[in-house]
């Protein structure tokens, strides 16, 4: 083909667009890959929760930070119809002490409170699983680990209040974070006694209920009402604002680079008057030069972004090495979809050149080609 030809005869030319649209793909994919990462640091515990549905205060606004239930709310959402399993589950924010020399380093970590045997449970990847009545005991999510440089085995302090207190890790889970921070795991009755207080009167039994079973969520009852997980995790705060943020950016990255692309091949298209009047001359339509555009946008869009996702892909190994968490993640669905929006992207932009290659008469070309 013509538009192949020529790709091969002006290497250097074409090579340097292909570089633009590398770098352009490669920026939109960072930028896609920052949403995710962000996505998990916010909530992937939550998404792991092995329920149908989760059940919060019904005067929580859907916060689990606000959220609080009573035993007997509790009692009632696990009694509904439809429901096969469920369980309370606690959540508290606190604090993590290591002493590193003369200077002491204090992070945050997601304690989740929950019931051994119960659909809230986590999986163990290394160590094992809590056992009742192991009230000294926590499994520690990797980041958590990897934060703290801790393993299975050790000991931590955690602050609360105005207090502390030692626990040590006998297991490894890999749930994800909650609310951006790391999380530990500790038994329900541990959660009560550090966020109430030793025999609290009244105190709560649960931040949520998960829930298994059929058409849960939208329940709501005396004390409870029950979401599915995607809206949960939307309902934590900061995530809706933060991906439409990251949705901006990435947007903004797809029209740069139909601009970008568009602009180039319109002033290649203006180099190439004289050529294309030939062209039509000889009987050529105008369909068949821009078809000829096409090809050489789509065979640089798809070296551009055979380029730009290995290029991210080591970025993020890199970053996963860094000591302190980079919240940069990607997923086969974010490289697929990146690509191909990347290559439309190209495709679109080199529109502006085809009405350009449609003005061109042959007679006024060759006639100012001499």
């Amino acid at each position: 083909m013509i538009g192949l030809l020529e790709i091969r005869r002006r290497k250097f030319q074409f090579a340097l667009i292909a570089l633009i649209v590398t770098l352009i793909t490669y920026l939109v994919l960072m930028v896609n890959g920052l949403g995710v990462g962000l996505n998990e640091l916010s909530g992937r515990a939550l998404k792991n929760f092995n329920a149908d549905g989760i059940a919060y205060s019904d005067k929580a606004n859907l916060s689990v930070v606000r959220s609080e239930m009573s035993q007997e709310a509790v009692g009632r959402a696990i009694a509904l119809p439809g429901v096969t399993a469920g369980t309370p589950i606690g959540y508290f924010a606190v604090n993590i002490r290591k002493l590193d020399g003369s200077n002491a380093k204090v992070k945050s970590a997601a304690m989740i409170g929950y019931e051994p045997g119960t659909i809230g449970e986590p999986g163990v990847t290394a160590g094992r699983k809590l056992a009742a009545g192991e009230g000294d005991a926590i499994l520690a999510d990797k980041s958590f680990l990897k934060l703290t440089d801790l393993k299975v085995g050790d000991s931590v302090t955690l602050a609360y209040r105005l207090t502390s207190r030692s626990f040590r890790i006998v297991g490894e889970i890999d749930q994800g974070a909650f609310f951006f921070q790391p999380t530990i795991y500790a038994l329900r009755a541990t959660w009560q006694e550090m966020k109430y207080g030793d025999n609290a009167p009244g105190q709560p039994a649960a931040s949520i209920v998960l829930l298994k079973g059929k058409a849960l969520p939208g329940l709501i009852g005396d004390g409870y009402r029950i979401v599915d997980k995607d809206t949960a995790f939307n309902n934590i705060e900061g995530v809706t604002s933060q991906q439409s943020t990251v949705d901006a950016l990435a947007a903004f990255g797809y029209l740069i680079g139909a601009l970008v692309i568009g602009v180039f091949f319109y002033v290649l298209t203006l180099q190439k008057v004289a050529q294309i009047g030939m062209l039509k001359a000889l009987g050529a339509s105008s369909f068949f030069v821009f078809r000829q555009l096409l090809v050489q946008v789509f065979v640089l869009a798809i070296v551009g972004v055979g380029a730009a996702v290995p290029l991210a892909w080591l970025t993020n190994n890199g970053l996963q090495r860094l000591p302190e968490t980079v919240p940069v993640a990607f997923t086969t669905r974010t490289f697929v979809v990146t690509s191909i929006a990347m290559v439309v992207t190209a495709l679109v932009g080199a529109i502006f050149s085809g009405r350009q290659v449609a003005k061109v008469d042959p007679i006024i070309a060759l006639g100012q080609q001499q």
